[in-house]
């Protein structure tokens, strides 16, 4: 297994998510920058493709106008109230174009080709002549004082889960939405508070500045830019059973509950806050997905797991104790001098023996807790080995008495 190296990778597609719909400085992408592009898309019928229309941004839909699809001849259709023209019945295979006009403005798509397997889905852009005005007026807001308001967790905040050394790794992705024009400060501070037993806090690059590891929490200090707040941050939550929790209080609004859980062999993974779950592939590992509904600001998510890998402790303790002894014993027995040759020799051969014995019991019960052996086989090996040194331990004494 590669958990760390799983849970990174998870964690960059879920940046890569968040940046894609929230670039840099929080603000919304460029409509222009997908005028034109044809996507397929499997919710609309075989032969059939949606034009939208729009000036300059998604808000500003163009109902009643003509849009032309060319290709095998020319087809006229005027969109609807939400600003979209759907011509249906065309050929699979045909290469056709969306053209339209808007005050003046020629707007054509790229040449596409009609899928036998999904319908096309476009949208077709026109230049808002006050848009560089409202531009302006946005920076110059966003660089004005704070306003006392409210922000929100948004819809691509996550929980990301996974299998690390000594516990369950905690990825915590959140972005911090201020819908405002203005800076904002929230009246109630901004603050995640680890669950109770976690460790190892650490903030993750690629975090906004406003973000502050401080013991068991990280605060986020405001005032908060318009727009999106990336904020990433981890930690460790130990276990020493098969079953464990993680209660976390969210500081805000959550518009969504989403979570991926990475799953080993027989682990389940059950929350109040989650109300589908399924399971998918990602890099060679199962990871158990879920959603759930918004959740109003100091909410307890709880995230509860049973069938965990595990292995117990006494082996090690014991195996620790009967060292100890004999390194005592060994001591014991050169203060009083009584370490004839033949007997050194021995006792040489039986703490090589004790060694590899003890070597080979940490490299089965390690691949026993990655999941990796065979139960049956584990378990018939590991009698051996606990048998053979006890006959170890036992000759060892032998000689500390001689």
């Amino acid at each position: 297994m590669k958990p760390i190296l799983c849970m990174l990778m998870i964690v960059s597609l879920v940046t890569a998510a968040v940046s894609a719909q929230a670039p840099a400085g929080g603000q919304m992408p460029d409509p222009k920058q997908m005028s034109g592009i044809p996507r397929p898309d499997g919710e609309i019928p075989a032969g059939t493709v949606t034009v939208r229309v729009i000036r300059g941004s998604l808000a500003n839909n163009l109902p009643g106008h003509p849009v032309e699809l060319v290709g095998e001849g020319a087809v006229t259709v005027k969109t609807n109230d939400e600003g979209r023209a759907e011509f249906s019945g065309l050929k699979v295979g045909s290469t056709l174009k969306a053209i339209t006009t808007v005050d003046g403005e020629r707007l054509e798509s790229q040449e596409f080709t009609v899928p036998s397997n999904a319908g096309v889905r476009l949208m077709l852009v026109a230049t808002d002549p006050g848009a560089a005005q409202r531009t302006q007026e946005d920076q110059q807001l966003a660089a004005g004082p704070a306003k006392t308001g409210i922000v929100v967790l948004g819809e691509q905040s996550r929980f990301v889960i996974e299998l690390g050394d000594g516990g369950l790794n905690v990825f915590n992705i959140f972005e911090i939405e201020n819908t405002a024009r203005v800076p904002v400060q929230p009246a109630v501070p901004i603050v995640f508070a680890l669950p109770s037993g976690a460790a190892q806090l650490a903030v993750l690059e690629g975090s906004s500045p406003l973000a502050v590891a401080a013991g068991d929490r990280v605060n986020v200090n405001g005032p908060f830019p318009p727009g999106v707040s990336l904020v990433q941050f981890a930690y460790t939550m130990p276990y020493a059973t098969g079953s464990t929790s993680i209660t976390q209080r969210i500081p805000a609004g959550l518009a969504r509950v989403s979570v991926a859980a990475q799953k080993v062999g027989a682990m389940t993974m059950t929350s109040p806050q989650v109300s589908q779950q399924r399971e998918m592939q990602a890099d060679g590992e199962t990871y158990m997905v879920g959603q759930g509904p918004p959740l109003a600001a100091g909410t307890d998510i709880t995230f509860s797991f049973s069938g965990l890998p595990y292995a117990p402790v006494w082996p090690r303790n014991l195996a620790v104790a009967l060292a100890v002894l004999i390194l005592l014993a060994g001591g014991l027995a050169a203060f009083q001098g009584r370490h004839a040759r033949g007997a050194a020799v021995q006792r040489q051969r039986l703490e090589s023996e004790r060694e590899r014995l003890f070597s080979e019991l940490t490299t089965l019960e390690t691949a026993h807790r990655a999941g990796t052996s065979d139960p049956a086989l584990y378990a018939s090996r590991r009698r051996e080995l606990v048998v053979a040194l006890e006959r170890i331990y036992a000759a060892l004494d032998e000689e500390v008495a001689a």
